[in-house]
């Protein structure tokens, strides 16, 4: 009766265990504190295709474009800024798209410097919307303390537009 009730308990601890390792590994972090992606893809989110889109963000005196080329996960594009009473600034971005996100660098010129930095945009309903939070210069680059804590509201909200 002992051994039947150790064996027991030694299996459900196995399975117990299995089942947190498996947890764990979900919600693994980097060696930055940042939760991992998660970048498999399923019947429901399937690999993206080959494409162009155009964006465009447009309030009272600001506007800023986004022409993007999607192969695979990989993404290209263009990225241009116009704020009121700032220097313009454009240049290209270079990363990819996890899902929903992209999560690329933006290298442009502005005030006779270039400058590297890191962008993120989270697609919903056919729109962008631009994260921004807290950041730190490394090397040369600006990016996200934390992309776990980026907020991605109306602030900055680009609509689909035909590209010309």
């Amino acid at each position: 009766m002992m051994k039947k009730a150790f064996f027991l308990v030694a299996g459900l601890t196995a399975m117990l265990a299995s089942c947190t390792s498996n947890n764990a590994e979900k919600k693994a972090k980097d060696t930055t504190g940042m939760i991992a992606l998660d970048t498999t893809f399923s019947p429901t989110n399937p690999a993206p295709e080959n494409s162009s889109s155009c964006y465009l963000y447009v309030n009272k005196k600001d506007t800023a474009s986004i022409k993007l080329q999607l192969k695979g996960e990989e993404l290209t594009g263009t990225l241009h800024y116009n704020i009121f009473q700032k220097d313009q600034n454009h240049g290209t971005i270079a990363g990819e798209m996890k899902g929903d996100t992209i999560i690329a660098d933006y290298t442009f010129d502005s005030e006779g410097l270039r400058s590297v930095r890191q962008v993120v945009f989270l697609k919903k309903e056919g729109k962008l919307y631009e994260g921004y939070g807290e950041m730190k210069e490394q090397n040369g680059k600006f990016t996200f303390v934390n992309r776990a804590r980026l907020k991605f509201d109306d602030h900055f909200t680009f609509n689909p537009v035909d590209c010309k």
